[in-house]
């Protein structure tokens, strides 16, 4: 029952990474009206780069626009369809520069939000001919800030969505330190029929025939989701050996501590495979202390692992056995908690599951041995 509960709740753990926003896909050219044009985007998060360039026309219809929209995602290859009922917020420093002004580039929020037909989308924008600061699109309520924006300005944008308290689906915008009301969506009764919204940001760039040098370019920096910069995020993986120990160690809870610069910044309890192989998922980038403590083992600490951009291995750690009080030292007060327990098994009224340092089922001379073998030793702070 308890290696059930424990794939339980990996399982559930697994599912939530794996449905958080923790990347971004770029969706190039979702207008292509001018296919000759140079586009050139850069992903390098928390910030994200669109950049179209010498959209001249060819003279053929349609010659309207470009558009190149970055969308949340799970995986860095498909947007992530978020359920309606999941409050977030989306914000991020947007610097739109046009060149030249006119005709209009645009760039911001952008979210698209499903309906019986598809989709339908939301532009929450800056542009850089009217320099509005305005969010529209069926389902979303219509919202214009007084605030004017110019081409190369940066400008603060955000878009909180969530459902209230009576019942209805609503938004608000936020522009530098200005905020909306919390306006509620059209037609509630339509857009439950799919229940998801994926939100993001976009560039629009007008084509403006005969001109090689119209183009346009957006930046958008310090890209947070739910308050925290959305960046790529890492494994660290390894082995733990738990010394002295014949027991299953797959039920071995390891708990496992990330430190910034000597202060705990993460906390995991994890389990090993049957070779004491571990993964830690979804590690930010950062040069980590890595703290392992198991139940009657010693702490022990991996100093300076460095998360760059890829999964870092081979960060292993050896667990002294012996410390059944968990003091972190292995000393009289373990000397006395084995005593106390000498020769119980489990449901007896002196049993330890701790003082059966190698997990045979009793507490026995051969724990005695692992403990004075390891007498005095202490462990990594």
């Amino acid at each position: 029952m308890k290696w059930l509960v424990s794939l339980a709740v990996l399982l559930a753990t697994v599912s939530a990474w794996a449905q958080s926003p923790r990347d971004v896909v770029i969706l190039d050219r979702v207008f292509n009206d001018d296919s000759d044009s140079i586009s050139n985007h850069v992903k390098n998060l928390p910030t994200v780069i669109l950049s179209d360039t010498k959209l001249d026309g060819d003279g053929r219809a349609p010659e309207f626009a470009n558009r190149h929209i970055w969308f949340v995602s799970a995986d860095g290859q498909n947007p992530l369809q978020i359920p309606l009922d999941e409050e977030w917020k989306l914000e991020f420093d947007l610097v739109l520069t046009g060149t030249p002004i006119t005709p209009r580039k645009e760039a911001g929020g952008f979210a698209r939000i499903g309906m019986p037909w598809g989709y339908s989308e939301l532009q929450f924008m800056v542009n850089t001919d009217a320099n509005e600061v305005v969010a529209f699109g069926y389902p979303f309520p219509f919202y214009k800030f007084n605030l004017a924006y110019y081409s190369g300005d940066t400008i603060r944008l955000g878009i909180r969505f969530f459902k209230d308290t009576d019942g209805r689906y609503k938004v608000v915008y936020m522009a530098n330190e200005l905020s909306s009301p919390a306006l509620a969506l059209a037609d509630q009764h339509i857009i439950v029929q799919r229940k998801w919204i994926t939100p993001g940001g976009y560039l629009q760039v007008n084509i403006q025939a005969g001109n090689p040098n119209n183009g346009g370019t957006a930046v958008f920096n310090n890209i947070r989701w739910n308050g925290a910069l959305l960046r790529h995020a890492f494994a660290i993986r390894g082995n733990i050996e738990l010394r002295d120990y014949s027991g299953d160690v797959t039920q071995v809870p390891i708990r496992a501590e990330l430190r910034l610069d000597g202060m705990p910044v993460r906390t995991e309890t994890l389990f090993t495979d049957s070779a004491g192989n571990y993964v830690i998922p979804e590690v930010v980038p950062g040069t980590y202390d890595v703290a392992f403590k198991a139940s009657h083992w010693l702490r022990a600490v991996v100093p300076n692992v460095t998360v760059v951009d890829a999964d870092v291995t081979g960060v292993d750690a050896s667990l002294t056995n012996g410390d059944i009080d968990g003091d972190n030292e292995v000393s009289l007060l373990d000397f006395g908690a084995l005593v106390a327990a000498f020769g119980s098994t489990p449901g007896g009224d002196n049993w330890n599951p701790n003082a059966d340092l190698d997990g045979d089922g009793d507490v026995s001379l051969l724990d005695f041995g692992i403990l004075v073998q390891n007498f005095g030793a202490v462990g990594d702070e």
